[in-house]
């Protein structure tokens, strides 16, 4: 396997601290956590932590709850608080592939069931035998000292702004034939954008962290992609910037350890005009949480400290895939109410995110169909 090889020394005290009481990794939730390239089928993010803290006496297990559509911020608490099986979030990573790629396909004007393609995610994500009785929010309380690896808001974002770096150059070149990239402009200046975001993010560690306030967090930050280091592209890196300085912020806040990704994405990213990075790129990142793991609990260089978390705990429940669907479609009835009150672009932005939440039902359909009785 084609991998970064970590301190072998540092790996066994790193195992040594972790055996006696056991290790969970979980992942939330945004499509940086999904290997995209051609080489999917190899280990991404948590697979390659788990695969490298293994050894005969000691295997960690993962929860794998990023997605490339389930991959908001909000999409946490509802998991959460749902209490997802880990049978259903992996049925959902493999329809919300399928749901991905059709937009994709859409997108850029190719016949939507080439979308389809998306279903050879289910070598990855197949559901195991007893994966339908594993709970996200009850493993995630019972756990010892949880490593959490949380790269969340990016989507949230692009979503705010109304764009994402595949269409940004498009949309730059259209900007005096449509609305498009002058929306994005000044939805990218209003401060209120990066406020909601990173208001989201404070909340899922708020929800994270009264579940189990000895999970250990390690957020990650964004990339810049290519496609923004063009002309006219500047307020974007500069948004990018910003958020990355303010996530870096609310970690400080809660003693969370943020994780500058800027190298890795330079170094691997996969595509100028996203912010996913190469498998290549997952094995540098899983070697920068590892180091971090080593220096907070092998060092003693971190201890959580949870005192300013809200306390304001969500209520979980036990509905599963059944809450989810509920949680979703009550976003598309505010989203379109809000529609109504818009006019022109604005409105038509508004009844694209309320569409959002109709695939994402729909993704969630799919899931309680299919799930085991």
């Amino acid at each position: 396997m084609n991998k970064i090889i970590f301190d072998n020394k540092k790996i066994e005290k790193i195992i040594e601290y972790y055996k006696n009481n056991g290790l969970l990794i979980l992942g939330f939730n945004d499509s940086q956590g999904v290997n995209t390239t051609s080489t999917f089928f190899k280990k991404g993010l948590l697979e390659y932590l788990a695969f490298v803290l293994t050894c005969e006496e000691f295997s960690p297990k993962v929860i794998n709850a990023f997605s490339l559509t389930m991959n908001k911020t909000e999409h946490i608490d509802y998991f959460l608080k749902n209490n997802l099986t880990v049978e259903e979030i992996k049925l959902s990573q493999i329809y919300s592939a399928v749901n991905a790629l059709e937009k994709v396909m859409k997108d850029i004007k190719l016949p939507q069931f080439l979308g389809q393609i998306g279903n050879v995610y289910r070598l990855i994500y197949s559901p195991k035998k007893d994966d339908k009785n594993i709970k996200l929010s009850t493993s995630l309380k019972k756990a010892y000292e949880p490593i959490v690896v949380y790269s969340s808001g990016v989507n949230n974002l692009m979503r705010e702004v109304g764009s994402n770096p595949f269409a940004i150059k498009g949309e730059y070149k259209a900007r005096d034939k449509k609305p498009n990239y002058y929306y994005t402009l000044e939805k990218a200046k209003d401060p209120k954008t990066l406020n909601t975001v990173i208001d989201g993010i404070e909340k899922n560690y708020d929800n994270i962290l009264n579940i189990n306030p000895k999970a250990d967090i390690y957020s990650l930050g964004a990339y810049i992609p290519k496609s923004l280091e063009i002309e006219g592209m500047n307020i974007f890196r500069e948004l990018i910037v910003a958020y990355n300085e303010k996530l870096s912020e609310l970690c400080k806040q809660y003693n969370i350890t943020y994780i500058n990704t800027e190298n890795v994405g330079k170094t691997y990213n996969s595509s100028e005009n996203n912010f996913h990075v190469s498998t290549s790129g997952h094995y540098a990142l899983a070697n920068y949480i590892l180091e971090y793991i080593y220096k907070n609990k092998v060092n003693n260089n971190n201890v959580n400290n949870v005192n300013n978390v809200n306390k304001n705990i969500i209520e979980l429940t036990n509905k599963g895939s059944e809450g989810i669907i509920d949680s979703v479609l009550d976003d598309y009835e505010k989203s379109y109410k809000k529609s109504q009150g818009l006019t022109g672009y604005a409105q038509s932005r508004e009844l694209d995110i309320a569409l959002e939440h109709i695939n994402e039902a729909k993704v969630f359909r799919k899931v309680y169909q299919n799930k085991s009785n």
